[in-house]
């Protein structure tokens, strides 16, 4: 059933839309008729937390939508930046709506043809990147962090209609956290994500991240040896349980006491690029903690950052080129009422006036081998690769 995509592809312009998509797992929501936006401009992340409360309050009795990007955690531990913005995407959208439809047995086959993206391009050298995961184990082998997460940016042309390359992208890498947010002032955000950042319901909290990850091969028997691989790795799994840590700790910061828990250990889901490592970590919220109070002790997400957490923040400030923008923050819904729910923001493209910036990376622990975490980065690109038909072009001294 592709209704609801033919839906999206049908509404009006000019105005904010959201489609979250739960690819075949979950429910799949159509959101228009924008009543109120609230948008923070690149940059403008001081008080964000607190502009997006008192929105929320507002709107308590409606569905919200929207993205919250990496660069909000400073409003919540500054650090000293130094990365450039070379892609400027609000660093917080969300839109209360007031015509929510509800799908379900939603079927994303049947695609529209979209122009193939041209130039897709790794904004730095195989060799560059590897020296930078180098220097993430050195940061490790010093004794500074434990893990961190590294990533790189890639940036193409994409001259036909985003709407659509979304439809085309939940076809070719279906994911049970997928959104489509415009906000109606020319940015659009398509994401594929398979990782799930925060839930609530009433008290109710759960967290599932991931770490670990093997691609997929179409020679079964192949295919299976790679997942097992994964499984019997000990870098993933340590990776993995120093996250499952972190988050434990994060939510411990407004859980009842003892609440705390994890599922068993490890969890593995495999989607159509790659297979995965994750695990379930649940708690209650302790009576009275806010929404936002949640997000300030959680944002962003211990998977994209790394721990501890703050050195991380820093570390990553250094070592990356670009600001990560929408990517490796959350998008999701918030309401009616305190009920929430926001994926973890990999596998996401932004779109702005013919041009697609995309990102990819992994958890680098003292275990990295920094040409394997090169690799890794770019077999996540899988699937935005198969929607923008096209390959990823590295820079001429990739090799240097």
């Amino acid at each position: 059933m592709s209704e609801v995509f033919r839906a999206l592809l049908d509404s009006p312009t000019g105005e904010p839309v959201a489609l979250l998509h739960g690819g075949g797992v979950g429910p799949t929501w159509l959101c228009r008729e924008p009543i109120a936006t609230l948008t923070c401009g690149a940059g403008e992340w001081r008080s964000g937390f607190d502009r997006l409360g008192a929105f929320l309050a507002e709107h308590r009795e409606h569905r919200t939508v929207g993205w919250l990007g990496y660069d909000l955690a400073l409003d919540v531990e500054e650090w000293q930046q130094s990365a450039a913005d070379d892609f400027e995407v609000p660093v917080l959208h969300m839109t209360a709506y007031r015509d929510v439809r509800e799908f379900s047995a939603v079927d994303a086959t049947g695609a529209p043809a979209v122009p193939a993206a041209t130039d897709l391009c790794a904004t730095i050298a195989q060799a560059d990147y590897q020296r930078r995961v180098a220097a993430v184990v050195e940061h490790i082998k010093n004794g500074d962090i434990f893990q961190a997460n590294l990533t790189q940016p890639f940036t193409a042309n994409f001259d036909g209609d985003p709407r659509a390359l979304f439809w085309r992208l939940c076809e070719q890498s279906p994911a049970p956290f997928a959104a489509y947010i415009e906000d109606g002032n020319g940015t659009a955000v398509l994401s594929s994500s398979p990782e799930e950042f925060l839930w609530r319901k009433g008290n109710s909290l759960r967290t599932r991240p991931i770490k670990g990850t093997r691609p997929r091969d179409d020679n079964a028997v192949e295919d299976a040896r790679l997942l097992q691989e994964l499984l019997a790795s000990e870098k993933d799994q340590a990776e993995l349980a120093m996250i499952v840590d972190l988050l434990r700790n994060d939510l411990g910061k407004v859980a009842e006491v003892g609440s705390v828990q994890v599922g068993a250990f490890p969890e593995h889901a495999s989607f159509a690029q790659v297979h995965h490592l994750f695990a379930t970590v649940t708690a209650q919220l302790r009576a009275g903690v806010s929404t936002i109070e949640l997000l300030r002790a959680t944002f962003p997400g211990g998977s994209i950052t790394g721990c501890p957490k703050l050195r991380c923040l820093e570390i990553i400030e250094q070592l990356e080129v670009t600001r990560r923008g929408v990517y490796t923050g959350a998008i999701g819904w918030f309401g009616p009422g305190d009920e929430m729910h926001c994926n973890i923001a990999i596998r996401t493209m932004v779109h702005q006036a013919g041009r697609i910036r995309g990102n990819a990376g992994g958890g680098i622990t003292a275990l990295s081998d920094p040409y394997l975490e090169w690799r890794e980065s770019l077999v996540k690109m899988a699937g935005l690769e198969r929607a923008l038909q096209t390959n990823i072009q590295r820079p001429p001294n990739a090799d240097a």
